[in-house]
């Protein structure tokens, strides 16, 4: 997975957490997040930013993170992404964006038979693995594959 990603989030439109990946970084001194917690936070700020007037959250900095939200207008779901301090906006809204439209366009319409959910979310996590490996320079020039 990218370095600069600690944790990518799939928040449904009750803050709870319907997807989680983390990045585990050995001998990381980094404390235990609470999900949950952190879910229901985003919902939170996001409501209390939309009653100031502002049109939604984009980018929240936190500790020595900085997070990256955003939300599905269908769905309500929120996409985000915990990153390093020093990422660059532009790339992590990238990123976000192709997995959010990973996400719908594996789940449109495949909420209800288990069995489809289940089939859904192994071919998202695939699209996801392939979206975040890392590529060298070369192969994001020319889109070659070793």
């Amino acid at each position: 997975m990218i370095k600069d990603i600690h944790r990518i989030y799939i928040i449904d439109k009750e803050a709870k957490v319907f997807y989680l990946r983390e990045n585990y970084i050995a001998d990381s001194d980094s404390a235990p997040v609470d999900h949950a917690l952190l879910s229901r936070f985003v919902g939170a700020l996001e409501s209390f930013i939309t009653e100031l007037g502002e049109e939604k959250t984009k980018i929240i900095n936190l500790g020595d993170e900085k997070i990256f939200v955003i939300k599905d207008k269908i769905t309500a779901y929120r996409f985000v992404l915990c990153c390093d301090m020093n990422s660059k906006p532009k790339k992590m809204f990238k990123i976000l964006n192709n997995i959010m439209n990973i996400f719908i366009s594996e789940f449109t319409g495949k909420f209800s038979a288990s069995e489809e959910k289940r089939n859904a979310m192994n071919s998202f996590v695939e699209e996801i693995d392939e979206l975040l490996t890392p590529r060298s320079i070369i192969e994001g020039l020319f889109g070659t594959q070793q």
